[in-house]
């Protein structure tokens, strides 16, 4: 754009007001998609400690596979197609739903899956496997 500015000379002049859109609408595009960042630390709440007092510890629970497929709970014989039941019974009561196994170095990995499979049909959080 040329301005007159008297005496027949011209000057040219730059027209901002397209830019400053352009830049405003820039600057609300950025605002929407920047990611909220979390301001300080996560700190984790105290607990009362007569609460923790009172709650004995509770004695983990290891299901054995032995080389031949039999299943040892606890170290208590439990027969193949019971094991569903069993888990059920001994988790029912427990606060704590975390299973270790345990298994012969001869065992294949299928009955060890089969065992995993049963636990979280079972709904056992979490399943352990011990080391040989």
């Amino acid at each position: 754009m040329t301005v007159n500015t008297g005496g027949g000379q011209h000057q040219a002049v730059i027209n901002v007001t397209p830019m400053i859109y352009v830049l405003l609408v820039l600057l609300i595009i950025f605002m929407a998609i920047a990611p909220d960042r979390q301001a300080g630390l996560d700190a984790a709440v105290p607990q009362n400690s007569q609460d923790r007092a009172s709650l004995a510890p509770e004695n983990p629970v290891v299901l054995e596979i032995a080389a031949d497929g039999s299943y040892r709970l606890n170290s208590q014989e439990v027969p193949q197609r019971s094991l569903h039941d069993w888990l059920t019974t001994v988790f029912e009561r427990r606060g704590e739903r975390v299973l270790f196994v345990k298994a012969a170095d001869a065992v294949e990995y299928s009955a060890v899956a089969v065992a995993i499979d049963t636990a979280y049909g079972v709904k056992i959080d979490r399943v352990a496997l011990m080391p040989r």
